[in-house]
């Protein structure tokens, strides 16, 4: 009985060290790659270019249809983006470059305001006011759950 066990235990054991053998040795040849950063690879989306250079890639749903979204947002450096509110909470996330974020009313780009790099993660709740603005080329995604509208704060009214 012993030894039908220890051949079971054999064949078990033989596909399973070549396969682990096969993926170390993918994971070695992935890791040879000269590049320190992972390609962004996006699936194919609508995507818009607005006059002012922003550019946004819809990945799941539109923000201003019911349920949950994910989009790309890709700010031209000198980018500005006035005081403006959400009525949902937006979730962000720095892929590349930077961004200056101020979380009032009042657009002041000699104020002290954090700056966010690759990998920030912020949560702008809804109807908190902020501003922003982007001295180099920033990616962010944005996700959350819509319909999720932008109100300018301190716009005259009638204007949007």
């Amino acid at each position: 009985m012993k030894k039908s066990a220890c051949h079971a235990l054999a064949l078990l054991l033989v596909p399973w060290l070549a396969c682990n053998d096969q993926a170390a040795h993918e994971q070695a040849k992935l890791s040879d790659s000269p590049s320190s950063q992972a390609a962004m690879i996006l699936p194919p989306a609508q995507d818009t270019t607005l006059p002012s250079g922003r550019r946004n890639i819809y990945l799941v749903g539109f923000r201003n249809k019911p349920g949950f979204y994910v989009e790309r947002s890709i700010f031209p450096a000198g980018y500005k983006g006035l005081p403006h509110i959400h009525n949902s909470d937006i979730y962000v996330t720095i892929i590349s470059g930077s961004a200056h974020v101020g979380l009032t009313d009042k657009f002041d780009t000699t104020a002290k305001v954090p700056v966010y790099g690759p990998g920030s993660f912020l949560v702008i709740k809804a109807d908190q006011p902020h501003y922003e603005w982007f001295t180099e080329e920033c990616t962010m995604q944005i996700e959350g759950i819509g319909p999720n509208e932008t109100f300018y704060v301190n716009e005259p009214v009638g204007k949007k």
